[in-house]
């Protein structure tokens, strides 16, 4: 086993926004660059899709069902702990459920605070489907409900990187807008983009 902390990334964003996809790619940038990944993938239900597909890429990944990481924060660090102990990830790679809001409160601060001596903690990204960030933020003359409006907005109010992903959907002038739309809801936000 290392004896070098693991770094903590995790992953948010709203149903559909592209997040498994993004965080497999990440991974295996991460590892074509020598570093050992683990994955850790969390819903509602159990036997995931997004599981699956981590074994797929060959990936090692411990799943969290049944609740959220904020409702399961114990599993989430036991599924952690387990991957440290089965692989020494240098990167450790988190995906909430996609529903999931105020998870800097409820599991990044309390992993920083209690178990920093285990994991560095990276800051909170929340991924972006362009075509539904319009439709939340008042770009389109399409609306979502308000309360996926409400859980779409609060997760972005919490990002610390807030990624657009899927820019190949939009053109340049409404790539434009999007991104000033985001920096209004949070101006403290890093703003990245990919396809």
């Amino acid at each position: 086993m290392t004896t070098a902390k693991a770094r903590y990334v995790m992953v948010g964003g709203f149903l559909g926004a592209g997040k498994t996809t993004s965080i497999l790619r990440l991974a295996e940038w991460l590892t074509s660059r020598g570093l050992r990944v683990g994955l850790v993938t969390n819903d509602q239900g159990g036997r995931l899709v997004d599981t699956a597909l981590a074994a797929a890429h060959h990936m090692p990944v411990e799943e969290i069902v049944g609740g959220c990481f904020c409702c399961r924060f114990t599993s989430l660090v036991e599924a952690a702990e387990s991957l440290v102990r089965e692989t020494a990830p240098d990167v450790l790679v988190a995906e909430p459920v996609g529903s999931c809001t105020d998870l800097v409160a409820t599991v990044t601060l309390p992993l920083e605070q209690i178990y920093g001596d285990r994991f560095t903690v990276a800051p909170m990204s929340v991924v972006v489907d362009p075509l539904r960030a319009e439709r939340v933020l008042g770009l389109s003359a399409a609306k979502l409900s308000e309360h996926v409006g409400y859980i779409y907005r609060k997760q972005l109010e919490e990002a610390e990187i807030i990624v657009i992903n899927k820019c190949d959907l939009v053109d340049a002038s409404r790539l434009d807008h999007l991104r000033a739309a985001l920096a209004a809801v949070n101006p403290r936000a890093a703003i990245l983009e990919c396809f």
